[in-house]
């Protein structure tokens, strides 16, 4: 079974992606958190919905929140950085130690992310979806 995961939007970056929305090869989410960085990046991380992802990004639900209660409980994951691929195995244990929980009160502010503006040509119309799908980008 593959057990690679691809980057579908970083949400957090300093030096390294410190927290971004990914997805395996069936097209399941995950969101993950670096937790170490020296040699390989390790990152913990839980399945998230469309819709409890849509929250975190609206600023409604905290980061804590996510990892301390996922939405199959104790379904969680370790994710390690292998030069340019990302391997994601499950984590031993129904709950995570407190060193891997982020800090009480991180949330995203919808007013802080960035908008940018694309102009394409019809013909591209199958290159704007990915972008969209990528980044999370939205067209008004």
């Amino acid at each position: 079974m593959n057990n690679e995961l691809t980057i579908d939007k970083i949400l957090d970056f300093c030096d390294e992606p410190q927290l971004f929305i990914a997805r395996d090869m069936f097209g399941a989410q995950y969101i993950c958190l670096l937790y170490a960085d020296e040699g390989k990046s390790r990152y913990t991380a839980v399945k998230i919905s469309n819709g409890r992802l849509s929250d975190f990004l609206a600023g409604k639900v905290d980061l804590r929140r996510l990892f301390l209660s996922p939405e199959i409980k104790g379904d969680y994951y370790e994710v390690a950085n292998d030069g340019n691929h990302l391997y994601i195995t499950p984590f031993v244990g129904d709950t995570l130690p407190e060193d891997r929980l982020p800090e009480s009160g991180y949330t995203l502010d919808a007013d802080t992310q960035e908008s940018i503006t694309v102009h394409l040509p019809i013909k591209d119309h199958g290159l704007f979806t990915e972008l969209i799908r990528k980044f999370g980008w939205a067209c008004m």
